[in-house]
Formats: C-alpha cells, sequence, structure tokens
C-alpha cells in the first residue's frame, strides 16, 4: 500500500486483476477507513487488505473498524506491534502481516503470531532500512519456514517475482510498477 495512492480505484483494480491489492490506510479517521473499505467493496467483489500504519494516533479504532468491516488481512507497518493488537485482530477473524526488515524482528514477529511476513528492502522507498531486498531475501527466507514470507522492495518486472519465488518466497509486493 502506498498512502495517497492506494485508494479505492487502484486496489480494486488490482484485486479485479487477479492480484491482492491493499488499501494505504495512512492518516485517516477510523470513519473515513470504513468509508473506503466500503467504497473499494462496491468497486470489487474480491478480497483485498488494508494497511495500518503502526504510528497512527487511532490505531486500535482503526484496527476495531477493519474487524467490523471483515477485512480479511491487516498489513502492519512501521514500526513492531504491540502483541496485544496482534492478538486482537487475529481474535476479530483477520489475517495478520508485518514488515520485517531482519532477521530478528520476523522471528519476534512469528513468535508474536503474525500469520505472514514482508521483507521489504531499501529499494520500497528507503523507509524501512539501509538493506538491500535480495540481501535480506538471501538471509531471511531460508530461515523463515513457520509462516508464508512475501518479498518487496524495487520488483518490476515478472523475471524478479520468479526469482524470488525460486528462492521460497510466497509471494511479491509491488510497488515499483506503479
Amino acid at each position: 500500500a502506498m498512502t495517497w495512492v492506494s485508494e479505492r480505484n487502484l486496489v480494486a483494480a488490482i484485486s479485479n486483476a487477479g492480484a491482492f491489492g491493499v488499501l494505504a490506510c495512512g492518516s485517516m479517521s477510523p470513519h473515513l477507513l470504513r468509508d473506503e473499505i466500503r467504497a473499494t467493496r462496491a468497486l470489487t467483489p474480491l478480497p483485498f487488505g488494508v494497511n495500518l500504519i503502526l504510528l497512527h494516533p487511532q490505531l486500535d479504532a482503526l484496527a476495531q473498524t477493519c474487524v467490523e468491516e471483515n477485512v480479511p488481512v491487516v498489513v502492519l507497518a512501521g514500526g513492531v506491534p504491540q502483541a496485544a493488537l496482534v492478538a486482537a485482530l487475529k481474535q476479530g477473524g483477520v489475517r495478520v502481516m508485518a514488515f520485517a526488515p531482519a532477521l530478528a524482528v520476523a522471528r519476534k514477529f512469528v513468535k508474536m503470531g503474525v500469520d505472514s511476513l514482508i521483507l521489504e528492502g531499501s529499494e520500497a522507498g528507503g523507509h524501512v532500512g539501509a538493506v538491500s531486498t535480495s540481501v535480506l531475501a538471501q538471509e531471511m527466507l531460508p530461515a523463515i519456514q513457520e509462516v508464508p514470507v512475501f518479498v518487496a522492495g524495487g520488483i518490476g518486472h515478472g523475471q524478479a517475482v520468479a526469482a524470488y519465488l525460486k528462492m521460497g518466497a510466497a509471494g511479491c509486493q509491488l510497488g515499483t510498477r506503479f
């Protein structure tokens, strides 16, 4: 999800094309997020997720909105989530993904109960860390077997997707093409 870009029209188009779109909550209020979820559902019958930024001052209310709106997947970004948040989402029937910029963080998230991880290299906007996607993939994909691991950062064509799948990734997150 890309704040100010991954809104209802793009997310629905992605889901309708056979991929998995993710709404960028960014700085939305819970009310605005509810409206955006419903507007996206009006454009696609297919599943999509919501990206929540952990630094948002209304994070718990946003998570509750996702539960109430039966969002199937929430992607947590921007730090280390509280275990209680992960538990509340899962208890509400939501699958939880989290960004893992390092192996130690990935292992912590797995213990916390996340359903899947996204390893994101510096090519993904550079807001996670300085390590490149390919280096992270080589370190983390063989080491994390408990949950599916998706790869993100600088992926712009099918050959790169195929290479990461061959390395053991469950899939790839693409923003670079946009």
